[in-house]
């Protein structure tokens, strides 16, 4: 009786898993390493999904670049960015994607005229450009990208960019 409970669990489970790779994947959700570095959430609709990442940057290529009134440590940032996103012809499960949206944080600084760390809010514009490919047979995807990202607020205009690469599940 046991044996037969398991043989029939386990079908169900690889029916189920299969039924679930077989859908439109409405969701993701995984991690971002680069600039930022954080926990990363995507939302598909149409052909278009919003990507939305929380998480740190400066710990990376940025650290020590020149920045408003000093020089430039880390921020706690959250990076939301609409995309759009086509399958590559010829490439299975291999997607572009290409997008714009905005950012905000608590960024650090070493603030040369008072000697002294400082935080700040910052806000501004992103934009995206990257590949994403979805693993044949699971719910599993890797992706890269970078893009810009134009500081509105404190240091206008001021300009870097992010890039990363990362690992999502998709349901």
């Amino acid at each position: 009786m046991k044996k037969l409970l398991l043989i029939t669990f386990f079908i169900s489970c690889v029916f189920c898993a299969t039924q679930s790779m077989a859908q439109t994947k409405d969701w993701a959700v995984g991690a971002r390493f680069g600039e930022p570095t954080g926990i990363n959430l995507k939302k598909h609709f149409g052909g278009n999904a919003l990507d939305i990442t929380l998480g740190f940057t400066g710990y990376g290529y940025n650290n020590g670049k020149k920045y408003w009134r000093g020089e430039y440590r880390r921020s706690t940032v959250l990076t939301i960015n609409y995309l759009w996103q086509k399958p590559i012809s010829g490439v299975n499960g291999l997607d572009i994607y290409y997008g714009l949206g905005g950012q905000v944080g608590n960024r650090r600084y070493f603030d040369d005229d008072f000697d002294d760390e400082r935080s700040s809010l910052n806000l501004g514009l992103t934009g995206v450009l990257g590949v994403e490919w979805f693993i044949p047979q699971t719910p599993i995807s890797l992706f890269v990208d970078f893009g810009p990202y134009i500081e509105l607020v404190p240091s206008s205009l001021w300009l870097w960019f992010d890039s990363g690469l990362g690992i999502r599940v998709n349901f």
